[in-house]
């Protein structure tokens, strides 16, 4: 009975994805900051009410998500923080949608299929800038969810996703 119970802790340990790992390591450390949106939370503002067009909208993008989460860091060691992320993330599990290159800052976007929507998307930010960042969509989403969370969601790194909408 020990015995299964170590295989059972072991294989959950296990089945942590990399990029979990990296949320792990890195939440509630000086100079991070993390936020975490879970489902019931779009559930909660869909039973919200409104004639505002721009929330319908809103509302009917959010509808396949599961979870939004979000990693910035904002200091002096951001370039190797971002560099880490590109290294440890399993890039073969992704397809390249776009990256955007400046002199000082590099924008990834990455996305994971299932079947003809996406499962779950990734931006990563690296670069010289103090704000490199790791953005996780999952869920059941399409081009069009992603691209108009940028003007939705107000929170940290989002918009880079406004590159998606300019392409």
């Amino acid at each position: 009975m020990m015995l299964l119970i170590l295989i059972v802790a072991i294989g959950s340990t296990r089945a942590q994805s990399p990029i979990d790992d990296v949320f792990n390591k890195y939440a509630g450390q000086d100079g991070y900051t993390t936020v975490v949106i879970n489902s019931f939370m779009f559930q909660f503002l869909s039973n919200i009410e409104s004639d505002d067009p721009d929330y319908k909208s809103f509302k009917k993008a959010t509808s396949g998500i599961e979870s939004i989460r979000i990693l910035t860091q904002e200091d002096a060691n951001s370039q190797k923080f971002g560099r880490e992320l590109l290294d440890i993330l399993p890039r073969e599990e992704y397809k390249e949608l776009m990256v955007v290159k400046e002199a000082n800052e590099e924008v990834v976007f990455l996305v994971k299929q299932a079947g003809e929507n996406i499962s779950e998307f990734l931006l990563v930010v690296t670069g010289e800038s103090e704000d490199d960042a790791l953005i996780v969509i999952k869920g059941d989403l399409d081009m069009e969810t992603i691209s108009s969370l940028s003007g939705g969601l107000d929170l940290p790194a989002m918009e880079n996703l406004e590159e998606l909408d300019n392409q």
